[in-house]
C-alpha cells in the first residue's frame, strides 16, 4: 500500500558512455533515449513518455508474485491510460534491456505492442482544450495537469446562475420524460388476485393513485407540456390533454424557484427570448452556449456528456462523446521474460508524448484491489450487505487500513486515502460485488434463498441446542402462489415462546430485499427484558401463507420443548392473548391455525357453552384472544380529522375502549352519519375486518377482563424490537438478515443467563412496571408541551 504513494523520479539520460557500450538498444534495431528503474512494488499510474515525437523513455520494473493469486501482475494494469488501438507483439525475442544475473546475456521476452486510446470529449469543446499534451507526471501532480471541471469560484456562485441552471436543468428534464401517463390501464405494479409480498397499506394507495400504471408493453403520452395560470396567479406546467376526466396526465406545481420567463419560453418553443436568456448566461459564463470541458477514458463506455448544450442547429441534447480529435500516437512496448521466476523484472518502452491531457485515476491499481479484498473479505458473511458506510464503521476494516497507510492523522482514513479512485462510491460497489464471488467457498449457494436453504442442511448436523435456522421452504398455496419461509429459532426461543402467555407479533417490510420480516415477542417478567420467541422471513402476507407460518413455527417449538402449543381458550391453559396489528391476512391465519387444533375437540366452548370447540369459526377463534394495537388504529384515523367532525371523530376514536359504551348503537349511528368516508371506515370495521371490532372494543369480546387489562395495548414492544435490529441495515440480503438476527437474538440469550446467574440487568434501572409506568407518563406529559400553542408577549 505504501508504494502506491510512490513518485517516480524523471528519467534518466544515457550517458556517452553507455552509449557507446549500446546500454541504451532495446535491440539491434531499436534505441531509447532515457531509462528509469522503479523499486520492487512500486506502482505507477502515469509512466513518463518520450516528450517529443520519437524520443523513447523505458521503464524497468522489479516484480514479484501476487500474494493471492501467486502470478505475476503486469505494471501496465495500473497505468491509467487506455489501451487498445493497435494490439500486437512477438514471443521469444531477445530484449537487451534485461539481462539475466547469471551470465548478462540478453533474456528472452514476450513482446506486446500497444498503444494509448486517448480520451473522449464532449461535442462542445474548444480548440484550447483539444490541444493540451504531457509527457511526464505523477499523482501528486496530476491535479495541476488534468482536464479542467465545471467548478467555479464562489465569485461566481451567483443567484441568478443558480436559477438558470436550475430551470434549464428542468426543463431538460422535463423534455426527456414529458407526460408521465401510460395509456395501458392494467394495475401490474399492484397486484390484488395473486399474493401479494407488498405493505397491506399499499392496497389503499394503489386503488387512489391514477398514475399506477402497468409496466408491461405501455404507450407513453405524447402530450405538448404546457404552462398555464391559475386565479391566484399561480403558474403550473401540465400536460395538453389533462383535463377534468382525465386527471391522470402530468400535472405539476411549485415552480416558485424556476426562471418562469425563461421557463414559459422553453416550453412554447419562443426562439427569440430564449437567446436572449441563454446569450446573456453566456456572456456571464454559463450556460448550454458555452464550450464543454466533459471528457471520459474509453473504458468507461459512456457515450454521451453529462451536460446539454445547444447544437449547430439550435436544438437541446447531450454532448455526444467523440474520440480525441489528435490521435494519441502514445506507444508502449511491453516486454515480458519467459521466465519471470528468474528474471522477475519487466521492460516497458514508452514512446512519444501523449497528445491530451491526463486522465483522472479513476482505476485502482491491481495491488491495491488485492489489498482493499483482503481487508474485505475478513468481513465474511458482512460483505453481502456492506455499504462504504458500513465497510468504514467495521473495526477490523479499520484497523488494517491503519496499519496499512502507517496513519498518524488526528482524522480518521477514508477509502480515498487509500486510492482517489474509491471516492466513487458506485466504484466501491463493483469491487465489492466483485469480492463476492470469494464468499464461493463459504456460502456456495449464494446469499439468497437457496444460501438459506444450505445453512439449513448444515445446522441440521449439528446437536439440537446450538441450531437456529430450522427451515428454509417452499410452499403451494391453494391460490397456486409458492410461498416461501424461513424460519429462525433457538430451542431457547422455543421455550420461552411456549412458556409466554401475552404475546405480540409484528412483521417488517424494510428489513429485507423483497421479504418481510416476522417476529412472535413476549415479556419476560423473570428477566424483565423483551424476548423474541419466533423469528421468520417471509414471501407472502396472505392468510394461507400465515396458517403455513403458525404451523411450522410451532411445529419447530414443539419439536425443540416436547410440549404441545396450548390456547387459554381451548386447552385451558396457555395463550391468553395475542396482539397484533390490523393485518388481515395476519389476523385470519392466527384464527385458522387455532381451528386445526380444535378442530376434533368436542368439549363445549368455556364461553359460548351451547358451541363446541370444533364448530367455532376462525373469527370465533380470535374474539376470545385476539386483540389490536391502538397505536396504528390512531394512526390511521388521524387523516379522516379533517374530514369528519369532532364529534364523529371522538364517536370513532372510542370503539378503543375497555369499558361499555352508555349506548353503543348510538355510537354506531353518530359514525353512519358522518358522512361517506366514516360510514366506510365502519363498515370495514364492522364487515371486511370481521375480527377488528371485538379486537379493540372489550364488550364485543369474549376475553375477560382480567385478561384484556393485563394484555399490552400496543404492539411498540415488536416495533422497538424492529428498530433495535434495524440499526443493524435494512435493505439487506436474506443471508445477512439471518446473520444479523442471529446476533441479536444470541445477545437477548446470554443476557438472560448473565441475569439469571449473576442478577446483572441489560440497564442500570430494571425495566420494572413501575419504571415503565413513570416512563411512559412523563413522555406522555412532553408530548402534550409540544402542542402547547406559542403565546407571544409584549416586552
Amino acid at each position: 500500500v505504501q508504494a502506491s504513494n510512490y513518485i517516480p523520479p524523471p528519467a534518466r539520460q544515457f550517458t556517452a558512455d553507455e552509449i557507446s557500450r549500446n546500454a541504451h538498444r532495446v535491440n539491434w534495431q531499436t534505441t531509447v533515449n532515457a531509462i528509469v528503474k522503479h523499486p520492487l512494488g512500486a506502482i505507477v499510474e502515469y509512466p513518463e513518455t518520450g516528450s517529443v515525437m520519437g524520443q523513447a523513455i523505458a521503464h524497468i520494473f522489479s516484480i514479484s508474485a501476487n500474494y493471492i493469486t501467486h502470478e505475476f501482475d503486469n505494471p501496465k494494469a495500473s497505468f491509467q491510460y487506455s489501451f487498445g488501438d493497435g494490439h500486437g507483439g512477438r514471443k521469444n525475442i531477445l530484449c537487451h534491456l534485461l539481462r539475466d544475473s547469471t551470465d548478462g546475456k540478453p533474456v528472452k521476452c514476450n513482446r506486446i505492442l500497444t498503444s494509448c486510446k486517448g480520451l473522449k470529449a464532449c461535442s462542445s469543446n474548444t480548440d484550447t482544450f483539444i490541444n493540451a499534451t504531457h509527457s511526464y507526471t505523477h499523482r501528486a501532480h496530476i491535479s495541476k495537469l488534468i482536464t479542467p471541471t465545471r467548478a467555479f469560484s464562489p465569485a461566481d456562485d451567483s443567484a441568478e446562475r443558480e436559477v438558470f441552471t436550475k430551470t434549464f436543468a428542468f426543463f431538460c428534464a422535463l423534455k426527456v420524460h414529458g407526460c408521465s401517463f401510460r395509456t395501458s390501464t392494467e394495475f401490474t405494479d399492484f397486484n390484488f388476485k395473486n399474493d401479494s409480498n407488498i405493505d397491506p397499506n399499499d392496497y389503499e394507495r394503489a386503488l387512489v393513485t391514477p398514475t399506477a400504471v402497468s409496466s408491461c408493453s405501455p404507450t407513453s403520452c405524447s402530450g405538448n407540456l404546457i404552462m398555464c395560470t391559475d386565479k391566484y396567479n399561480q403558474r403550473f406546467i401540465q400536460c395538453e390533454h389533462r383535463s377534468r376526466a382525465d386527471r391522470a396526465h402530468l400535472i405539476l406545481w411549485n415552480l416558485q424557484e424556476f426562471n418562469i420567463n425563461y421557463l414559459q419560453a422553453l416550453l412554447a418553443h419562443d426562439i427569440a427570448a430564449i437567446v436572449i436568456h441563454e446569450e446573456r448566461a453566456e456572456h456571464c459564463g454559463y450556460g448550454p452556449l458555452v464550450p464543454c470541458d466533459f471528457v471520459a477514458l474509453p473504458v468507461e463506455h459512456k457515450q454521451t456528456c453529462a451536460h446539454w448544450h445547444r447544437n449547430s442547429a439550435g436544438m437541446l441534447e447531450r454532448g455526444r462523446l467523440l474520440k480525441w480529435e489528435h490521435d494519441c500516437q502514445s506507444k508502449f512496448n511491453i516486454f515480458v521474460p519467459v521466465n519471470l521466476v528468474a528474471v522477475p523484472r519487466i521492460a516497458i518502452v514508452c514512446r512519444n508524448p501523449h497528445s491530451h491531457p491526463p486522465p483522472a485515476p479513476i482505476k485502482t491499481p491491481p495491488p491495491l484491489i488485492d489489498f482493499f479484498r483482503s481487508l474485505l473479505m475478513d468481513m465474511d458473511w458482512e460483505l453481502a450487505d456492506a455499504t462504504p458506510r458500513h465497510i468504514l464503521c467495521d473495526s477490523g476494516f479499520m484497523w488494517g487500513l491503519h496499519m496499512a497507510l502507517g496513519w498518524t492523522l488526528d482524522r480518521s482514513p477514508t477509502l480515498a486515502d487509500l486510492h482517489p479512485s474509491l471516492a466513487n462510491l458506485d466504484h466501491v460497489h463493483r469491487c465489492r460485488d466483485s469480492f463476492l464471488a470469494g464468499l464461493v467457498e463459504t456460502y456456495p449457494m449464494g446469499t439468497g434463498f437457496q444460501g438459506a436453504k444450505l445453512l439449513v442442511d448444515k445446522e441440521n448436523e449439528l446437536p439440537r441446542h446450538v441450531r437456529y435456522v430450522r427451515c428454509a421452504e417452499t410452499h403451494t398455496l391453494p391460490s397456486g402462489v409458492d410461498f416461501r419461509l424461513i424460519v429462525c429459532m433457538s430451542p431457547l426461543m422455543s421455550r420461552h415462546l411456549l412458556l409466554a402467555r401475552r404475546v405480540l407479533i409484528d412483521t417488517s417490510f424494510k428489513r429485507l430485499h423483497g421479504w418481510q420480516e416476522f417476529e412472535i415477542e413476549a415479556w419476560d417478567n423473570n428477566h424483565i427484558i423483551a424476548l423474541t420467541g419466533a423469528r421468520a422471513f417471509i414471501n407472502s402476507q396472505s392468510a394461507q401463507a400465515h396458517l403455513v407460518l403458525f404451523r411450522r413455527i410451532f411445529s419447530i417449538a414443539s419439536e425443540d420443548t416436547g410440549t404441545l402449543v396450548s390456547f387459554k381458550h381451548i386447552h385451558g391453559s396457555g395463550y391468553e392473548s395475542v396482539v397484533a396489528d390490523a393485518h388481515m391476512g395476519q389476523g385470519l391465519g392466527f384464527g385458522m391455525f387455532c381451528s386445526e387444533l380444535s378442530k376434533n375437540i368436542k368439549t363445549p366452548c368455556i364461553y359460548e357453552p351451547h358451541r363446541k370447540l370444533c364448530d367455532l369459526t376462525p373469527y370465533d377463534h380470535l374474539r376470545r384472544f385476539y386483540r389490536l394495537c391502538v397505536v396504528p388504529f390512531k394512526r390511521n384515523l388521524r387523516p379522516l380529522q379533517s374530514q369528519v367532525s369532532k364529534e364523529v371523530y371522538n364517536a370513532m376514536l372510542s370503539l378503543s375502549s375497555s369499558d361499555a359504551h352508555p349506548n353503543f348503537q348510538r355510537t354506531l349511528s353518530v359514525i353512519r352519519g358522518g358522512g361517506r368516508k366514516a360510514e366506510a371506515w365502519l363498515k370495514d370495521k364492522l364487515q371486511t375486518n370481521k375480527f377488528a371490532l371485538p379486537a379493540l372494543y372489550h364488550p364485543a369480546s369474549f376475553i375477560p377482563e382480567d385478561i384484556w387489562r393485563a394484555c399490552p395495548t400496543t404492539t411498540n414492544g415488536n416495533e422497538q424490537a424492529h428498530r433495535n435490529i434495524n440499526r443493524d441495515g435494512v435493505h439487506l440480503t436474506l443471508l445477512g438478515g439471518i446473520m444479523r438476527g442471529r446476533a441479536f437474538d444470541d445477545q437477548a440469550a446470554q443476557s438472560i443467563d448473565i441475569h439469571a446467574s449473576l442478577g446483572i440487568g441489560t440497564r442500570d434501572c430494571d425495566a420494572t412496571h413501575a419504571y415503565r409506568a413513570s416512563r411512559s407518563i412523563t413522555r406522555q406529559g412532553n408530548l402534550c408541551l409540544c402542542h402547547l400553542p406559542i403565546v407571544l408577549t409584549a416586552s
